[in-house]
């Protein structure tokens, strides 16, 4: 069993127990009506596939990577409202590679020698992103999203590989690092079928970096010019609306 069938399982498992514990009745019992500020919370699990496009003046080449992630997502949209409030708390695994895109130095000691690297980076993120749902009709099978994502790094790494020799960068503790990641999201969502009383979403979303993952990086690989590194994603969500 993959991490990714592992993570789209335990999401599953969680939106299906919060969903009959709240649909419990209390033993029988008939209490009077409290006014809410939310009437109603639909919950949806979801797995991620993600394209991740990084640049910037930290490395020598622009990466690209295919990504995954999942995450629960917490609508609080009534039924035929135009707009309302949508939040989700998720995983999401941001990776890219690029040919040449950094260099190591073969020979312990001597920093005139440097040999061109295969550059693979890896950051991986817990989220938090608010939205304003807009939906496009009574019958709920399309709508749209924007908001912003707010995440936190639990791992930040960069492998390169030369011919002879393999470094490795930490980011974690680094001053250069940005443990925090703010991004500007929008997307759309649509109601590909149903299954059961449940229905399949499909989601496409995209998010732009306000906030680098590295940022003032002095890389040797590039004559001594300081930059910083971004990543772009852009990303399907498959979920299970309960």
């Amino acid at each position: 069993m993959t991490k990714l069938t592992r993570l789209f399982i335990a999401l599953a498992i969680l939106g299906i127990a919060v969903g009959t514990a709240s649909a419990q009745p209390q033993g029988g019992v008939i209490t009077p009506a409290v006014p809410t500020l939310v009437k109603k919370v639909t919950i949806m699990p979801y797995i991620t596939a993600s394209m991740n496009l990084m640049s910037g003046k930290a490395f020598s080449n622009n990466a690209t990577g295919i990504g995954f992630g999942g995450g629960l997502t917490f609508d609080l949209t009534e039924d035929g409202q135009k707009a309302g409030l949508m939040f989700d708390f998720a995983f999401q695994d941001m990776r890219g590679y690029a040919a040449n895109g950094n260099c190591v130095q073969p020979i312990s000691g001597n920093e005139g020698i440097l040999e061109p690297a295969n550059a693979y980076h890896y950051w991986e993120y817990v989220m938090f992103e608010p939205f304003l749902k807009i939906q496009s009709n009574n019958k709920r099978n399309g709508y749209f999203l924007i908001g912003a994502s707010f995440g936190f790094a639990i791992l930040s790494e960069t492998v390169s590989r030369g011919q002879t020799v393999t470094e490795y960068i930490l980011w974690s503790g680094s001053p250069f690092s940005n443990l925090f990641r703010l991004d500007l999201r929008a997307g759309l969502g649509v109601e590909l079928a149903k299954i059961g009383t449940h229905a399949l979403i499909l989601e496409a979303r995209a998010g732009y970096p306000i906030s680098n993952v590295i940022s003032d990086y002095n890389n040797r690989c590039n004559a001594g010019e300081t930059g910083g590194w971004r990543i772009i994603t852009l990303q399907a969500n498959l979920g299970l609306r309960i």
